[in-house]
């Protein structure tokens, strides 16, 4: 049974289901309704007087307060008026008991925000009853609250996520029309979403990746099936440029996106609502790969195509002059003396004019012509269409006396002679590699025989065993 006295603070904090307070100054009726309420499980507490039901109301909230009306009628009773309306504020539900059934006590119980009225002696059936019903209302009333505030904490939580992600998220109607974009899109485009909310996804994708881009769009799969890590390329705004414009930069991006249908009825089919999607920035990832490209297939030191790139670039020149029944070219060259600059100077020097080297040779031949250095100081060059073995002569006269020009190193004047083979296909071979196998001897030829000239490969070209020896120290 509960102590009538004022308990330990520890006796009155909140345990699970609903708090009573009885407050009443008639010891033995405020035991037998604590009795009654604890058959019924509830947890009642008693207060025999208004400071005891100040200092418990301080303490604790109450579900349900039951209170005496001879409680208020006293000196301190408006100091526990004004109590128990604080309490009520915080929901708490309130049952007046009164000696007498005067109107007057009522309608004034009703005022002060009593939610139930009982002359006593009471029907238990009826108290409890009316106890029953204010408790359900207010637990229902308190779950209704919590999951209104769980709506509106997860819709907050979505937000923050969305706002927040490093990635763009969208949404697109049915007819290709953008709903949504979370702010990652002002970062990533350089569009506030006003000018993008409306307009259709086609405004956005790059002209070359519209095709590859429609079904992306116009994604009505969902789970495992849906679009995924497709790659295009977006506009993005610089400056004042606007949608109608066409003098933007692009962004190279990834994409996935998802159906979103609305739920039908069993039986019936789902309704298509639009596409959802998000777009990741991997422009960083494509300029990385860009470069690990370049480094594969050129040369570090001259920025020129490497041997791997030339060969891949002869061998389709060579597909297209079958096609076109046209003569190709390929020129081997080799720097006379380099070693002995490079000895003299050191390979600092000898790097710079290998670049110098590179610069002035391909300000001399055409577009459409491939020069490579394949190694050290030789380099090749692919000329994808001539008309005759004279044309070939013309161009390598020009090289020759382009480099009859010193470099000027320093307070140095290097001038450096050049020894070319020539090669021709189909005349010589139509193979990649032994064009250039035939380009290189054809070289050495002109080494062996006085060095800064030309020579057309030609059958009777013998190779002495020097040739071995020179293509080891190579």
């Amino acid at each position: 049974m509960q102590q009538l006295s004022r308990p330990p603070l520890k006796t009155i904090m909140p345990t699970r289901g609903a708090k009573i307070l009885i407050v009443g100054k008639e010891r033995r009726f405020n035991q037998s309704l604590q009795e009654l309420l604890g058959i019924h499980g509830y947890e009642s507490h008693i207060a025999l007087s208004e400071r005891d039901a100040v200092f418990y109301l301080n303490q604790c909230h109450f579900d349900l307060i039951i209170l005496s009306f001879k409680m208020i009628e006293t000196d301190d009773g408006q100091q526990l008026v004004e109590q128990i309306q604080k309490n009520k504020e915080q929901a708490s539900k309130l049952i007046m008991l009164s000696n007498d059934a005067v109107f007057d006590k009522a309608i004034w119980a009703i005022r002060q925000g009593a939610d139930d009225f009982f002359k006593v002696p009471y029907a238990p059936d009826e108290l409890l009853l009316s106890i029953r019903k204010l408790l359900s209302r207010e637990a229902s009333k308190k779950d209704s609250q919590r999951s209104r505030n769980q709506l509106a904490s997860s819709e907050l939580l979505h937000r923050f996520i969305v706002d927040n992600s490093p990635d763009v998220i969208y949404l697109l109607n049915k007819y290709g029309q953008f709903t949504f974009f979370n702010k990652q899109v002002k970062s990533l485009l350089g569009f506030s979403r006003k000018e993008l909310l409306g307009e259709h996804y086609t405004t956005l994708i790059h002209p070359e990746d519209l095709e590859k881009s429609r079904y992306l769009f116009s994604e009505r799969r969902t789970g495992d099936r849906a679009a995924k890590n497709v790659e295009l390329r977006l506009r993005q705004k610089n400056g004042e440029t606007s949608l109608l414009s066409h003098h933007e930069s692009n962004v190279y991006v990834e994409f996935n996106a998802v159906g979103v249908y609305k739920k039908s009825g069993e039986g019936k089919p789902r309704t298509f609502l639009g596409t959802y999607g998000v777009v990741r920035d991997i422009s960083k990832r494509k300029k990385r790969e860009k470069q690990s490209y370049h480094q594969l297939y050129h040369d570090a030191l001259t920025n020129l195509p490497n041997r791997i790139l030339f060969q891949d670039r002869l061998r389709h020149a060579l597909c297209q002059n079958r096609r076109k029944k046209q003569l190709l070219a390929v020129m081997f060259i080799d720097i006379d003396g380099f070693k002995g600059i490079n000895d003299s100077f050191g390979h600092a020097w000898g790097d710079t004019l290998l670049q110098a080297f590179s610069v002035r040779l391909k300000s001399r031949l055409r577009e459409g012509d491939t020069l490579a250095r394949i190694s050290g100081d030789e380099f090749t060059i692919l000329i994808p269409e001539v008309t005759s073995r004279k044309d070939t002569e013309k161009i390598a006269k020009k090289i020759i006396d382009e480099f009859k020009v010193p470099f000027r190193m320093e307070s140095f004047e290097i001038t450096i002679g050049v020894s070319i083979g020539i090669a021709l296909s189909p005349a010589d071979s139509e193979s990649d590699e032994e064009l250039i196998q035939k380009a290189d001897w054809a070289m050495y030829h002109v080494k062996k025989n006085g060095k800064n000239g030309f020579m057309h490969y030609r059958e009777s070209i013998r190779l002495p065993g020097e040739y071995t020896e020179f293509r080891h120290e190579k």
